[in-house]
């Protein structure tokens, strides 16, 4: 039973750490990719981080299945092991969206279950959880956060993990898609897999997430207007969708150090939940899912 744990998480943590290093390849304006660095991130740097996250997935996973807590602890290990290998950690969103995604995997046999997992699961996230969450963002050292007068994570741990998301919810945009039943990354989920091929879907759910969602690094570093002002250019690339309307975006946003990097999670999530959907098919053909616990057979 162990060994098809191992064999199933080792899986589950190759999807979530690829879909980093595919979403972080495709070109999309304003973020590092295989063709560009920007002043913040380095390609590089998100190669690196998803290779280290990929023991971390595999640990979610392994603790979803046994239901065992608390699940942030995770974060900061990887932060932890990020420095000491000297790696410029650089994939915060994501992994606080795909851990729970790994935590939950196992946990359901198809994607629309999964996304009722998650949502069980988030709402449940609990002190603990908060506390290792800051104790994350004070190894990364995120100066653009500010101060937040009602919930600094340099001063109280004292919520719920829930309470601190739906709090953040007001102003990033992953916040907000967590306690949403991570609904943003399920739009990206569709838009990449009824696209002609994985790029350009990445590219059109990338403009259509950031059209309609201020980006939440964007609103933290430079306040709302400038937020506002990139999903209005974000609606009019999506309006003629073309090669020259993304490379005169992506000046636009580079010129400026303007990077919509909480969008760029959610699209690395959305990859996620595309390649689960395939994995999801085939494995159902070899082992029984949701997987039963407990049980010493469960070949089919």
């Amino acid at each position: 039973m162990e060994d098809i744990l191992d064999q199933l998480c080792n899986e589950v943590a190759y999807i979530l750490s690829s879909s980093s290093i595919i979403e972080a390849s495709v070109f999309k304006p304003g973020n590092a990719s295989r063709i560009q660095d920007i002043k913040s991130v380095k390609y590089e740097d998100v190669l690196l981080s998803a290779n280290l996250a990929n023991a971390y997935y595999r640990k979610a996973c392994i603790r979803g299945y046994n239901s065992s807590r608390p699940l942030y602890d995770l974060l900061y290990l990887t932060i932890k092991e990020s420095k000491k290998m000297e790696v410029n950690y650089s994939i915060l969103g994501t992994q606080l969206l795909l851990l729970p995604i790994s935590y939950s995997s196992l946990l359901a046999d198809n994607v629309d279950n999964l996304r009722r997992k998650l949502s069980e699961l988030i709402i449940s996230l609990d002190v603990e959880d908060t506390k290792w969450f800051f104790e994350a963002l004070k190894q990364v050292e995120l100066s653009y956060l500010g101060k937040i007068d009602v919930m600094d994570y340099r001063e109280t741990a004292n919520k719920t993990m829930y309470e601190v998301l739906v709090f953040s919810s007001n102003m990033d945009t992953i916040a907000r898609n967590m306690i949403r039943n991570y609904e943003y990354s399920y739009i990206a989920y569709k838009i990449i897999k009824d696209s002609e091929s994985l790029e350009k879907g990445i590219q059109k759910a990338f403009i259509e997430i950031l059209s309609e969602q201020p980006d939440g690094l964007i609103y933290r570093k430079y306040g709302g207007k400038i937020a506002l002002l990139i999903s209005h250019l974000a609606r009019e690339v999506k309006g003629d969708f073309t090669e020259k309307k993304l490379l005169d975006f992506n000046n636009f946003l580079v010129k400026n150090n303007y990077n919509p990097g909480s969008t760029a999670d959610i699209i690395a999530s959305g990859v996620a939940l595309y390649l689960l959907d395939k994995w999801y098919e085939k494995t159902r053909n070899d082992y029984p899912l949701p997987l039963p616990r407990g049980c010493s057979r469960i070949y089919k």
